[in-house]
C-alpha cells in the first residue's frame, strides 16, 4: 500500500511538473526530492540534553566502546552559520562525557595538549587503539579567512601528547584541510579528509591518502561519483559493510546539507544515495557516525525543535536508532490498580545513592536545578576514581578485594537504585492515569564529613533533585500531575535529615583520610535519599 501510495504521488507530480513546463532534469530532481520527503524512515530521533547542546553549535558527536562520548562544541565567529556552515570561522573545543546507564555525564574539554588556545580546536578521529587521535586546528591569525590543517597526538602513560602537525602531503598550504576520518585495515591504514585543494572538483571535496610503513602517501581525490561541484564534507566509513556515509549540497537532497551513503572504498564506489528523513530536513544534516552495534549513532543538524527553542542557526546533535516494528502477535497483559501497588510496594523503601556534596557542591541552598539523572551519570562516570581512592595504600591482594568492594557497590546499591526508579515511575505514571492521588514521602540523608546545618542543606538538594528528576520524566509525563493540572495529583512530602548520628560516630569526618570519609563504601552509603513510604487514595 505504501509503495502504490508513493508511485500515485510521483505520477501525480509528474503530470504537474509537465503542466508547468518544467525542464525535465529539473523534474527529476523535483520528484526525487518528493519520494524522499514522504518515505519516512523506521528511525528514533532524539535530540541530546540541554547540557550537551548548548546554545553555541556541537557538531561530529561519536561514541567509542567504552560507552565516552566525543564532541565538538563551536562559536561562529561569523553571521552566516546558517548557510555556509562550512566556510564560517570558529573558535571551538573538544570535549568528552561518559554514557551510563542513566544519560550523559557532565562534558569535560580535552587537555590543553589538544584543545591549545593557539588555535581553534575542532574535528576528530581516533585510531583502534584510541591511542592516537587526529583532529582539526585553524588559525586564530587568519581571521576571516579560515585557514585549517589535521594534527595528531599520541596518549602515552594516560597523557596526551603534544600534538604534531600532519605533514604537508595532507596539509596543503594556503588551503582547508580537515574532518579527518581514519580507517584502520590489516594491511594499511586509510586517512579519509576533506579539503579545498588544488585538483578538487569544486568547493570542498573528500579525499583520502594511504598511511602504510610510517607514511602518508599522496591524497587522492574519491572522484566524481562523490564530489561534485558543490561541497562534500563529514566522510565516516563503515569498513564492516563497506559504506560511506558524507554529506553533500549538490547531490540530490531535500535542503541545506543532506547525508548520503555509498558502497565501495578509496576510489571506487557506487552511485550515492539519499539516507532519507529523518536524517535529513530542510537545514543542514552533517556528520553522521555509527555505533559499534551499527543500528544505532549521532548526527548533527540545525533542524528547529521545540525543546530547546534553538535559533535555527545553530547545530544540535541527534543520537538515532533503527526503530523495527515489534512483534504485534504478542498479547498485550492488564494489571489492576491492586497488582501496581504491590508493585510498587515490593519497591519500597527505594534508596538512591549520590557523590559526595553533590549535587551542587558547596552551595547553601535547599533546592537544585539538577535532574538526579546527571547527577547519577556524573557518579558513575567516576567509579573507577572510587576504586583507585579506596584501594590506595593498600597491599596487593587487598587492593584487590577493596576495587572489587567498590565495584559491587556500583553495580548492586548504585545502578540497581536507578533502574528501580525507572519501574518506580511508570507505576506511579500507570496508577495516576487511572485516577488515582499519590503521595510520596522521601527522606535525604548525608554523610558526617559536614556540619549539621549544611547536611540538612544538602539533604534537601538531593531531595529536590529526585523531584526535578520526576518533573522531566519522560519528557514530563509526571508534570501535570506534580504542578495541579489534574484532579489528581502526585505529592511530594520531603524529609531531610541530614547526618545520621549514631551512624556518623562510627564513620570518619576528617577531610584529610578521604579514603574513609568519602570514597568507602560505609560514607558511600550514607550519601542518599530514600522513599520510605507511598499512600495512594
Amino acid at each position: 500500500m505504501k509503495t502504490f501510495t508513493l508511485v500515485f504521488l510521483l505520477s501525480f507530480v509528474s503530470l504537474y511538473l509537465a503542466a508547468q513546463d518544467i525542464p525535465k532534469d529539473v523534474a527529476f530532481r523535483l520528484q526525487q526530492i518528493q519520494f524522499i520527503k514522504n518515505n519516512n524512515l523506521p528511525v528514533k530521533v532524539e535530540l541530546l540534553p540541554r547540557y550537551i547542546n548548548t546554545d553555541n553549535s556541537e557538531y561530529k558527536g561519536e561514541l567509542t566502546p567504552d560507552s565516552i562520548f566525543y564532541f565538538s562544541s563551536l562559536i561562529s565567529l561569523s553571521d552566516d552559520d546558517n548557510e555556509n556552515i562550512f566556510d564560517a570561522y570558529w573558535m571551538g573545543k573538544i570535549y568528552s562525557s561518559n554514557l551510563t546507564i542513566s544519560g550523559y555525564s557532565t562534558p569535560e574539554p580535552l587537555p590543553k595538549n589538544i584543545n591549545s588556545k593557539k588555535y581553534y580546536n575542532i574535528n576528530f578521529s581516533f585510531n583502534k587503539a584510541r591511542n592516537i587521535l587526529f583532529f582539526t586546528r585553524c588559525s586564530k591569525t587568519a581571521y576571516p579567512h579560515l585557514i585549517c590543517d589535521i594534527w595528531q597526538s599520541e596518549l602515552k602513560n594516560g597523557s596526551w601528547q603534544k600534538a604534531v602537525k600532519l605533514p604537508e602531503q595532507i596539509n596543503q598550504p594556503f588551503c582547508n584541510n580537515t574532518q579527518p576520518h581514519l580507517v584502520e585495515t590489516p594491511k594499511y591504514s586509510v586517512l579519509y579528509f576533506v579539503s579545498n585543494r588544488t585538483g578538487s572538483e569544486g568547493g570542498l571535496d573528500i579525499w583520502y591518502s594511504i598511511y602504510k610503513d610510517g607514511k602518508f602517501e599522496d591524497p587522492v581525490n574519491l572522484g566524481s561519483i562523490i564530489n561534485t561541484q558543490g561541497n562534500e564534507v563529514t566522510p565516516f566509513y563503515d569498513l564492516k559493510d563497506g559504506m560511506l556515509y558524507f554529506s553533500s549540497d549538490e547531490h540530490i537532497g531535500i535542503g541545506g546539507y543532506d547525508i548520503f551513503y555509498s558502497k565501495g572504498a578509496l576510489s571506487d564506489w557506487s552511485e550515492p544515495t539519499n539516507i532519507g528523513v529523518p536524517f535529513n530536513s530542510d537545514y543542514n544534516d552533517v556528520y553522521l557516525t555509527l555505533n559499534q552495534d551499527q543500528k544505532s549513532g549521532y548526527f548533527s543538524s540545525n533542524r528547529p525543535n521545540k525543546k530547546y527553542s534553538h535559533r535555527e542557526c545553530c547545530n544540535d546533535i541527534y543520537s538515532f536508532q533503527w526503530n523495527y516494528p515489534k512483534d504485534s502477535t504478542k498479547q498485550i497483559v492488564t494489571i489492576d490498580t491492586i497488582s501496581k501497588m504491590e508493585q510498587i510496594q515490593s519497591l519500597i523503601p527505594l534508596t538512591l545513592y549520590f557523590n559526595n556534596d553533590e549535587p551542587d557542591p558547596k552551595s547553601d541552598a535547599t533546592t537544585t536545578l539538577t535532574n538526579y539523572k546527571l547527577t547519577i551519570s556524573n557518579y558513575i562516570a567516576i567509579k573507577e576514581k572510587f576504586k583507585q581512592e579506596y584501594a590506595r595504600g593498600l597491599n596487593a591482594d587487598d587492593q584487590l578485594i577493596a576495587k572489587q568492594a567498590i565495584e559491587v557497590f556500583f553495580k548492586d546499591s548504585v545502578e540497581k537504585g536507578y533502574y528501580q526508579l525507572l519501574d518506580f515511575c511508570q507505576l506511579i505514571k500507570e496508577v495516576l492515569q487511572d485516577g488515582k492521588t499519590v503521595t510520596i514521602t522521601v527522606q535525604g540523608y548525608a554523610s558526617a564529613l559536614h556540619k549539621s546545618d549544611y547536611n540538612f542543606k544538602l539533604s534537601s538538594r538531593r531531595i529536590s533533585s529526585f523531584v526535578n528528576f520526576l518533573r522531566e520524566y519522560n519528557d514530563g509525563e509526571l508534570l501535570p500531575y506534580l504542578t495541579g493540572e489534574t484532579k489528581n495529583r502526585l505529592q511530594i512530602i520531603e524529609v531531610p535529615l541530614g547526618s545520621q548520628e549514631a551512624v556518623a560516630k562510627n564513620l570518619s569526618a576528617n577531610i584529610h583520610d578521604q579514603r574513609n570519609s568519602v570514597y568507602s563504601i560505609a560514607a558511600s552509603k550514607e550519601r542518599r535519599i530514600q522513599v520510605v513510604n507511598i499512600q495512594i487514595d
